[in-house]
């Protein structure tokens, strides 16, 4: 039962979610504080429920495609009525915290975050392929609420590079999944990129959304002006990531491949985001 609450919330990825908040919050705030833990914990909160949803939402799709079949909701091992009181009670909890913490903003942004994910993105991925780019705005979400706490507003080009870095990185992580399961999608019932440009056509149009991540990563080091050390490894995790990114664009490439670009594109957007968050806590020590 334990471990199906981990899964039916999507822990792992909702955990991987939230410490987007935690480190806007240092890269705004250059300090650790008790109130970024209560930020990180909210959105892990309502990243849970908001998946639970999902699950309840898309179990039928997920019996028939071999990833998600064993998930406790589309194996029967959980009903759907269990599914959505879990959800109810973790994002009440969730907008409980985030009140405490931003008021009626934060309840703003959750609510925000539940109706465009539940209401809006869940339903139209059953109707579009091109779904993923509205859905890449709840990518957003968590660094803001960790950048409000943090005492900032989201009106300065420091939140904007970062939302924008955020942003853009959603598109081809999402079309590098869809190339290492394009036949689950199809089994599910999902229209997918792949079955609307291609596969030649998304491995190109994947590696120009990574060369906008690559150039987005450079525009938020910029912005955030770190030291000259912080600089040339960020310009190192760059060429890394765009080495990466290059296999795509070869003839030898296979769907399988999209793993490993995955990866190291994933590895290499959190490098950048650790590197500036450490960078602004030292700064902010130092003086």
């Amino acid at each position: 039962m334990i471990k199906d609450f981990f899964v039916v919330t999507k822990f792992v990825l909702s955990f991987a979610v939230s410490l987007s908040a935690l480190f806007a919050y240092i890269m705004a705030k250059g300090e650790i504080g008790l109130d970024m833990f209560l930020a990180t914990f909210s959105v892990l909160l309502v990243a849970m429920g908001v998946s639970t949803l999902n699950q309840v939402q898309e179990y039928k799709e997920d019996s028939k495609m071999e990833r998600t079949k064993n998930r406790p909701i589309a194996a029967g091992r959980m009903s759907p009525r269990t599914g959505v009181i879990i959800s109810v009670i973790l994002i009440i909890l969730s907008v409980i915290l985030i009140y405490s913490l931003l008021g009626l903003t934060g309840v703003n942004f959750f609510m925000f975050a539940f109706i465009w994910y539940n209401l809006m993105y869940t339903p139209l991925k059953k109707k579009s392929a091109l779904a993923v780019v509205p859905g890449a705005i709840l990518g957003v979400i968590p660094p803001a609420i960790g950048w409000m706490v943090a005492g900032e507003s989201l009106i300065t080009l420091e939140f904007m590079a970062l939302a924008t870095y955020y942003f853009i990185w959603q598109v081809p992580h999402f079309w590098l999944l869809v190339m290492l399961f394009h036949g689950d999608y199809k089994d599910g019932g999902y229209p997918t990129a792949m079955r609307l440009f291609g596969q030649a056509s998304l491995q190109r149009l994947t590696f120009v959304w990574l060369i906008f991540t690559i150039q987005a990563g450079i525009f938020l080091v910029s912005v955030f002006e770190p030291y000259a050390i912080v600089i040339i490894l960020a310009a190192l995790v760059g060429i890394w990531a765009f080495v990466s990114s290059l296999e795509l664009l070869r003839d030898s490439f296979q769907l399988s491949n999209a793993r490993s670009v995955f990866w190291k594109i994933n590895v290499a957007f959190l490098a950048i985001i650790i590197l500036l968050s450490i960078d602004e806590y030292i700064k902010h020590h130092i003086s």
